[in-house]
């Protein structure tokens, strides 16, 4: 098949081909169209028709403009008089970078019955006079290949033969490969492939026509188009997914089975995610003129494949994690939009996004994971909030799609705001409280001081979180004697952190917890300490409960020595202890005192060795006019000798240089005379000091005794 590059560019109506020579390889065809527009006329409507170079299958428009974006229409025919509806173009942000100029449209995909089409229409409103330097329509022909039917067919066909290679409990749904549906030389490239394991997974749309269910063409259209004139050198997207529940590997991927890949579909999120895209536009009726929802077979084909690997690296689908390049948490489960907080982009769009919850219920129901935590949510009946100003958050964007927020005030008498979470447990006794603040765009930053109570009707306590170093994360509030029946959580505007910024009203979640306890970080268990003050670090899983702590230090493990007790009336979770002498075997604990009860860390054994060793260069053998043999020894009266190393410098010389020779010794310059000087290293990570003066050098060297050659020679 004939590849082409054809680019026509023009005044208004007026264009003038140019046609790049063709070359000859096994490829789509594909064509760039360029259409030049008269900048900022003030009330500019173009209509205008244009001849394909050939029969396609897909259309992508693209434009370079100035805010706000152009009001664009196409629509597509085969013979020119009988024509599809109108499509209204909107920016792609899936497929367009941040560095990007140029803003990338919808994919026009022509309806199944006519395969091809030869010919567009493209309508321009611009009343506003927006700065309209180009548009551009790439055609794609990826009709000469496969249907989906027939790729099932091959599946199985290779599923048969070849068992994966992987111990997955749930096992990874059926699949069409990349080596099946990808037809193309690029499609074994594995070259600039980037890992990292997957801790959220993204939903999105490919916002491409409804109108087509040759889905296999469809995503070797965009494999296409990312490759070739996004340049990107492959498809997006880890999977994608089509309307009948058949999912398509995406992303070159050495071992899909086993390896995580980084694809190119949500900016900084791309690395940690799995992005799968619904084939398809699935915006709700209020964001767009197209509109469609996921059909349930689709669904529950993104929802094998999520369970697949929620199970594989023990995501917890009822959670939310800071992933390695963001700044703040997202839902492990989420929508392309939820990534910088709903105002980025629409997509997967708002049918597909209104279905995230009950996607993570049939992830979780698929692998038995089930949530510890019972949930209040703030557009249920266990909320209740003041008649004051509230604001929504944007597009779906808060735990279930929804979050209230307020701006925060220090000064009690602009304090209007307020809100109530009704928490109903069976039996009296210890919960553990968490909330939510979403990470949502509102042009602002979120309080320092969120100040909740917490009253059981009998005693009311106060927990401040920060909802700024914490958004898009679950923090716990700790844990709180909580009386049966209702119980109060509220949440007000007024801190003592800051003013002007968001506090957030969104789902509360609580579960009955243990009794307190507590955990040693440092020192670890059987390490050395070469510090002589030794900072001792603690947690504790409740530490609003905890009201005195006791920090022990013993030479035993039973703690019938005792050697350093300290005591606080507060729940402290760091003290340092300075040490006169050394001691090989060392325990410490901590005690909390929670009022009614102490819970004990388990005893942690150390041992301190803050001496240094000390070593020396003790001998020197001659084993040939130009190679010696260098013997040190070292003494450490605790932790002992880890490794010695050596250093030379010609006689005269002030610096010394590290051997990298192990035991023997080749002189740069066999005329020099060589010193040489030791400096050891033991376990505890004490080093000693450097010798001010060498230790000994070849001068002294003898005479290598027969006795010890051979061995020394066949090592």
């Amino acid at each position: 098949m004939k590849f082409k590059l054809l680019v026509f560019v023009g005044l208004l109506f007026g264009l003038t081909a140019v046609i790049l020579p063709a070359y000859t390889q096994t490829e789509p065809a594909v064509a760039v169209e360029t259409i030049t527009i008269n900048p900022r006329s003030s009330s500019l409507q173009l209509l205008d028709t244009i001849e394909a170079p050939f029969a396609f299958n897909a259309m992508v428009p693209s434009w370079v403009a100035e805010e706000p974006l152009p009001y664009i229409k196409v629509r597509t025919s085969k013979d020119g008089i009988n024509w599809s509806k109108w499509f209204h173009i909107q920016a792609h942000d899936d497929w367009t970078l941040p560095e990007d100029v140029e803003t990338v449209g919808d994919m026009i995909v022509v309806p199944l019955q006519d395969e091809t089409h030869n010919f567009i229409q493209y309508m321009v409103h611009n009343e506003l006079g927006v700065e309209i330097s180009s548009l551009s329509f790439t055609f794609i022909d990826t009709t000469d290949g496969p249907t989906t039917e027939e790729m099932i067919v091959q599946q199985q066909l290779l599923d048969a033969q070849n068992e994966p290679t992987t111990t997955d409990s749930y096992p990874r749904p059926a699949v069409i490969s990349r080596g099946v549906w990808c037809v193309y030389s690029s499609c074994s490239d594995t070259s600039g492939l980037v890992y990292e394991p997957v801790t959220n997974m993204i939903v999105h749309h490919t916002v491409s026509s409804n109108s087509n269910s040759n889905w296999a063409a469809t995503v070797r259209a965009i494999y296409i188009y990312h490759r070739d004139t996004r340049g990107w050198g492959d498809i997006g997207y880890n999977y994608l997914v089509d309307r009948n529940g058949a999912i398509y590997e995406g992303h070159m991927n050495q071992d899909y089975y086993n390896w995580d890949v980084v694809g190119i579909h949500a900016g900084d999120a791309n690395e940690g995610s799995l992005g799968t895209s619904l084939i398809g536009t699935f915006t709700s009726a209020d964001e767009y003129g197209t509109y469609d929802t996921p059909p349930a077979a689709m669904m529950n084909s993104v929802a094998n494949l999520f369970a697949w690997k929620a199970d594989q690296r023990n995501i917890q689908v009822y959670d939310a994690t800071q992933m390695v390049n963001m700044n703040w948490g997202l839902p492990n489960i989420m929508g392309h939009r939820d990534v910088y907080g709903g105002t980025n982009t629409l997509c997967p769009g708002g049918n597909a996004h209104d279905l995230l919850p009950a996607l993570r219920a049939d992830v979780a129901y698929r692998i038995g994971q089930t949530s510890p935590y019972s949930y209040v949510s703030e557009t249920g009946s266990g909320f209740t909030k003041s008649n004051a100003n509230w604001y929504e958050a944007v597009r779906g964007c808060g735990w279930q799609g929804h979050a209230y927020y307020t701006w925060s005030t220090t000064n009690p008498a602009e304090s209007t705001n307020w809100g109530e979470w009704t928490i109903n447990v069976p039996a009296s006794g210890l919960y553990e409280i968490q909330v939510y603040a979403p990470y949502c765009d509102t042009d602002n930053s979120e309080t320092n001081g969120a100040t909740y109570s917490i009253d059981n009707g009998v005693t009311t306590r106060t927990a401040v979180v920060s909802h700024e170093q914490n958004v898009g994360l679950w923090m716990s509030l700790g844990g709180y004697q909580l009386s049966a029946g209702n119980n109060t959580l509220r949440l007000t505007d007024l801190t003592t952190t800051d003013s002007g910024v968001g506090v957030w009203f969104d789902d509360i979640r609580y579960s009955p917890a243990t009794d307190v306890y507590v955990t040693n970080q440092t020192p670890a268990d059987n390490s050395w300490v070469s510090e002589q003050t030794v900072t001792f670090d603690w947690t504790f899983n409740y530490d609003n409960l905890v009201r005195a702590v006791t920090l022990e230090i013993a030479t035993d493990a039973s703690f019938n020595n005792i050697i350093e007790s300290k005591h606080w009336q507060t729940a402290v979770t760091s003290a340092h202890h300075t040490f006169t002498q050394n001691h090989p075997e060392l325990y410490w604990r901590v005690l909390a005192d929670t009022g009614g009860a102490t819970a004990y860390s388990t005893p942690t054994r150390f041992s301190l060795d803050f001496t240094p060793p000390t070593s020396m260069v003790t001998a020197v053998y001659i084993i040939t006019p130009d190679l010696y043999l260098i013997i040190t020894s070292g003494a450490d009266a605790h932790s002992g000798i880890r490794q010695i190393e050596w250093e030379y410098r010609a006689a005269g010389e002030t610096e010394w240089t590290v051997s990298s020779t192990g035991e023997t010794f080749t002189p740069p310059e066999p005329n020099l005379v060589y010193e040489f000087r030791s400096q050891a290293t033991d376990q505890a990570g004490n080093q000693e000091a450097p010798h001010a003066t060498p230790d000994i050098d070849t001068r002294q060297a003898n005479l290598m005794p027969h006795a010890i050659m051979l061995p020394v020679i066949e090592k």
